[in-house]
């Protein structure tokens, strides 16, 4: 590779192993600071042109007031150039380390970058590829060679309608594996690359010329790839039995895998769920799979193999037989049926294999998939038919007996009886098809299914029992209850067996797991009266446990779920069907009514909460429920009439409740006070009954302001009134509650409590405050002459003032945990005052005018503590970036914008945490930066007809540097980069270039001038028809017309795949005058006098 003059060679040219180290430091070096030199030194070398600003700024040559220009080697002028000396490396390196990392740069450069190089360079990357491919397959790991040929997929993609002979390379691979064994194994590898790239979905910038290519490689390409892999398949069969033979047979399988698995229609499944999704392909592969014998060939390799190949040949069956139906005619359907259930018959009764866990669990996949597309109605009136049932119903029975051996292939299993059982009429099995199986089959699986659970839940010796994944266990259980639903009452009976017998705890809790699950799994509208009685029973039988059996964390856990299931089932409202159940139950144990079941499940949470741990799982269980007990209109009623409730209602903070006095977590907390909540206020209480509920809260008061070292107890009172106010939803209630807060002096122990020693109370009476002045569904609507809110206010102010000014007093002081011990309680208080502000119940801009200091004191303290958060943190700490970019949002916006106390430091630093709120993870947080910078500079462009807003316009005006430094950031993002947002970048963008014009038009001219000669005629058109879209004036019009503008020139940028290149200092073209639409101009950046002041911004 000639890297340039002699002079240039012995002075920069690396040698092949200095780059080879620098490739293994970067990507295997323990230390972060020699990563960091390596990757810098290799993006000299190997420039992908798509680099981040960030490690822009890293290289060499950065210009303040200018685009950043990234050093790059002298000799790489270009995408081209850079392809060449990476292929160059390629060929040269036989490191792995040094192939997999000019493998990602390539892939990073032919993404972005391959429509700028000649069709020369295009085609000399791709055959250098190739070639480099089959010089190393002999000697590199499989991954690499893999990853290779995925790169050349991509090349061979985006060249696909440019280069000729593109389409031709799939067909040069087949016929390169048709020369030997090796080839033959590298050729399939080669061909299964290309079929996944050509599956993947790439970002939505590449989409449409992406799909238009793989429709086309869909149509001409994948149906031969396809017979190629299956016809070495059967050669391998056909051949001896050898470690190559072997090799050409699982790598064609896996070729079939990704061929069949091949989104044939566009609609991108989601890989990671295995639900049953019909494969939707094409009619013309009817004669490569529509052929007599296409399955022996795959029945006959799973059982000559030995896993790990004969797995392989069981995972395409799977997709074989997810195939739509409406691929076959009738009677091919039938063939096809009836071949795939003989030959898994054949499989099952035989036990071929399934001694192996790999086999074992696809097998089960494929009963679940079979199953699932094919109703088998074609031939289930032939014996084969009741073979394949039968012998999956022993099979079933043996695998739910080895549950612990492959825990995963049960929810399979349980699928394909769930399908079978869903078209099952138990009334009715006499005359069905092979109904006498699939009766006797139902319960049976049941049983056995619930049995297994019972004896891995008693053994004491298991890693991992059923019982410790409880979702996985609730899922498996709901396929168990809608299989038990086909077949109620054989298996009701067999439930309640196993409910009645002598077993330990934890067996117990098995069975009655599957009793919620069969009661859950009810459907009113299917249900018959004697069901409802049997969901009686097993309900009744749950009951008769209760004090007769030794508590165990895991059986209560399954006594919640069995209530919470008959709950919603029959006494949450008189849903059809309850009277017959009802009627059984009051037999049975006496509960005749709705309201008696709802006492029953009340007052077993409350015995939850005074006899169980309060950290435990059960504690949590039951607060929940009994939070979802006092969800809805018709629930909470019922509840609030029972006498338990009430009960509650007059010792909801009682010691005897456990939790109350040993979690101090917030969120158990908050559940528990949110249905005391809406019980309280579901009878409408008055002012004394309020008073009364809250005595124990007036006493801990009380306690607290008397003595406020119990740091724990004024915890938990904080957490409390914050849940119970969450649920607050009506002015009426929060009337009620601020009254009594107002009255006693128990604010002060909010007050008192935002300058505790710690932390936690501190956030915690922030957070309170912060639920307290939240006009959460208008519940803070004053009458016009109540001074309600301006009282609310000034406390609120009050306590922001405390908080601050101790924040402020201790910022030098060093901290264990920056974010839990300051910033996590700064952004609390950035929340406080958004929605004071934002609640619209103060009259804020009459405040000033009666002398009244609080809104500007806690307006001062705002930007005090603003400018305390380093601006990195808003996207450190994603919290206080959300926090902070919604509270300039608020100050800035143009009804308080004029009473703000903004000044330079203050300005600086807001724009600051904007610009780094711009890549926030968090569109939302992004958007609401994009508000902010929006009405500040809006403000200042109008300030001259409104002097409210002069501060705000003297402040931009005075800073020209922040204003370059913005639109610097937000040209980078609007032209290097595709946002979800763009809307909401264009409102600032628009304001920033009415206020210069020139710096934007010099920057974007700039940019141009370092991209390649291929680009800028496109380019120069697309930024001229921008730029010119409207008058920069502002008013609504304008910016409309902008902001259409924008979303026009992305589109058009998208449809040509205009993917700006970084600057480079090899790269820079001649100037360009973009309104004129073609070269000219000087072009120079940074000639406004602005660049001084714009350096120390980008320090």
């Amino acid at each position: 590779m000639n890297f340039g003059g002699e002079a240039e060679r012995q002075q920069q040219q690396p040698t092949l192993e200095q780059l080879d180290a620098w490739c293994s430091q970067a990507l295997s070096s323990a230390s972060a600071a020699e990563r960091s030199e390596a990757e810098r030194r290799l993006r000299y070398y190997f420039p992908t042109f798509s680099e981040t600003q960030a490690e822009v700024a890293e290289s060499h040559g950065f210009s303040a007031g200018q685009a950043r220009v990234m050093a790059v080697f002298h000799s790489i002028k270009g995408p081209g150039d850079a392809g060449k000396l990476m292929s160059w490396f390629l060929h040269q390196t036989w490191q792995v380390f040094s192939i997999t990392y000019i493998v990602n740069r390539l892939r990073t450069l032919v993404l972005n970058h391959l429509n700028v190089m000649s069709t020369e360079q295009k085609t000399e990357l791709r055959n250098s590829l190739f070639a480099a491919i089959r010089e190393k397959s002999a000697d590199m790991p499989g991954f690499l060679i893999y990853d290779m040929a995925r790169t050349l997929a991509l090349v061979v993609m985006f060249t696909w309608f440019e280069v000729e002979d593109s389409k031709d390379v799939v067909d040069s691979i087949l016929d390169m594996a048709g020369t030997s064994a090796a080839n033959e194994v590298l050729g399939l590898q080669m061909m299964r690359a290309f079929v996944e790239e050509f599956n993947k979905e790439l970002a939505a910038k590449y989409m449409s010329k992406q799909r238009r290519v793989v429709v086309t490689f869909r149509d001409r390409q994948l149906k031969s790839i396809y017979e190629h892999a299956l016809a070495a398949m059967r050669a391998g069969l056909e051949g001896e039995d050898s470690e190559e033979g072997r090799m050409v047979v699982s790598q064609a399988l896996l070729l079939q895998r990704e061929c069949l698995g091949f989104d044939f229609i566009g609609l991108a499944a989601d890989e990671a769920s295995d639900e049953a999704v019909a494969i939707q392909i094409p009619s013309t592969w009817k004669d490569v799979i529509q052929v007599d014998g296409f399955l022996d060939a795959f029945f006959e390799g799973y059982r000559r193999s030995a896993p790990p190949l004969s797995s392989q040949f069981i995972e395409v069956l799977v997709l074989v037989a997810s195939l739509r139906r409406s691929f076959y005619m009738e009677s091919v359907r039938v063939a096809f049926v009836t071949r795939m259930a003989a030959g898994v018959a054949e499989i099952l009764a035989g036990g071929v294999g399934l001694d192996d866990v790999e086999n074992y669990h696809h097998v089960c996949r494929l009963l679940a998939r079979f199953r699932s597309i094919h109703t088998l109605v074609e031939i289930e009136e032939t014996a084969v038919h009741r073979r394949l049932l039968e012998a999956v119903a022993a099979f079933s029975v043996t695998g739910l007996r080895l549950w612990a051996w492959s825990a995963n292939s049960v929810a399979p299993l349980l699928t394909f009886w769930a399908r079978v059982a869903a078209t099952h009429d138990g009334r009715d099995a006499e005359r069905a098809a092979a109904g006498d199986v699939v009766a006797a089959a139902l319960p049976r699986i049941v049983g056995e299914y619930v049995r297994a659970m019972m004896q891995a839940s008693a053994d004491d010796a298991a890693a991992d029992g059923p019982l410790d994944d409880e979702d996985a266990l609730l899922e498996a259980m709901a396929l168990a209850g809608g299989i038990a639903r086909a077949a109620y009452g054989p298996c009701v009976a067999v439930i309640l067996d196993l409910l009645r017998g002598d077993h330990e705890a934890a067996q117990l809790a098995c069975a009655v797991y599957a009793a919620a699950a069969c009661i859950g799994a009810r459907q009113p509208y299917k249900a018959t009266g004697d069901d409802d009685r049997r969901d009686a029973d097993l309900f009744a039988a749950g009951l008769g446990l209760l004090g007769h059996v030794a508590a165990s964390e895991a059986l209560e856990l399954s006594f919640l779920q069995l209530l919470g299931a008959f709950r919603a089932a029959y006494a949450a409202d008189a849903s059809h069907g309850a009277a017959a159940a009802l009627a059984r139950l009051g037999e049975r144990v006496g509960l005749r009514d709705g309201a008696g079941v709802a006492d029953v499940v009340v007052a077993r949470l409350l015995f939850n909460l005074r006899t169980w741990d309060p950290a435990s799982r059960v504690t949590r269980r039951s607060l929940q429920l009994f939070h979802d007990a006092t969800a809805g209109y018709v629930g909470v009623r019922q509840v609030a009439r029972l006498g338990s409730a009430a009960a509650l209602l007059e010792n909801h903070a009682s010691p005897e409740l456990r939790f109350v006095r040993g979690l101090d977590e917030y969120k158990p907390r908050a559940l528990y006070y949110a249905g005391v909540a809406r019980l309280l206020l579901a009878g409408e209480p008055s002012r004394a009954q309020f008073d009364a509920f809250a005595r124990p809260w007036a006493a801990a008061a009380e306690a607290l302001l008397a003595d406020e070292s119990d740091a724990a107890a004024l915890l938990r009172l904080l957490r409390d009134w914050r849940g119970f106010l969450a649920a607050v939803a009506a002015k009426r209630g929060f009337a009620l509650f601020f009254a009594w807060l107002g009255a006693a002096h128990r604010m002060d122990v909010v007050h008192r409590a935002v300058v505790a020693r710690d932390a936690r109370v501190q956030v915690a009476a922030l957070k309170f405050l912060a639920e307290f002045v939240y006009n959460r569904t208008q519940r803070l609507s004053f009458d016009v002459a109540a001074a309600t809110g301006v009282l609310m206010f000034r406390d609120a102010s009050r306590a922001l003032w405390a908080y601050g000014s101790a924040v402020l007093a201790a910022a030098r002081e060093p901290v264990r945990d920056e974010y839990k011990e300051r910033l996590k309680g700064v952004s609390v208080c950035f929340t406080v005052l958004t929605r004071l502000v934002a609640g619209k119940y103060v009259a804020l801009g009459v405040m000033p005018l009666y002398g009244d200091d609080a809104l500007d004191r806690a307006l001062r303290m705002a930007l005090a503590l603003l400018q305390l958060v380093p601006p990195r943190d808003a996207i450190a700490y994603p919290k206080v970036g959300r926090a902070a970019t919604a509270l300039l949002d608020v100050l800035l916006a143009r009804p308080l914008v004029g009473l703000v106390p903004l000044d330079a430091a203050a300005y600086e630093h807001a724009m600051r945490v904007c610009v780094e709120a711009f890549d926030h993870a968090d569109a939302a947080v992004s958007s609401s930066a994009c508000s902010v910078v929006d009405a500040a500079l809006t403000a200042a462009i109008q300030s001259d007809d409104d002097d409210d807003a002069g501060v705000v316009g003297a402040l931009v005006r005075d800073r020209p540097d922040i204003t370059c430094f913005l639109l610097r950031a937000v040209l980078n993002i609007v032209l290097f980069e595709d946002r979800p947002n763009d809307w909401s970048f264009s409102r600032p963008l628009f304001c920033l270039i009415v206020l210069d014009s020139a710096f934007a038009l010099q920057y974007t001219s700039q940019i141009v001038q370092y991209q390649p000669p291929e680009r800028r005629a496109d380019l120069i058109k697309a930024l001229k028809d921008l730029l010119s879209s409207t008058e920069f004036v502002l008013s609504t019009v304008n910016r409309d017309r902008f902001t259409q503008a924008l979303t026009q020139y992305r589109r058009e940028v998208s449809s040509k795949n205009l993917i700006l290149m970084v600057p480079t200092d090899q790269t820079m073209g001649e100037s360009v005058d973009i309104l004129a639409g073609k070269p000219g101009g000087e072009g120079e950046l940074g000639k406004d006098g602005s660049g001084e002041n714009e350096a120390s911004m980008a320090e």
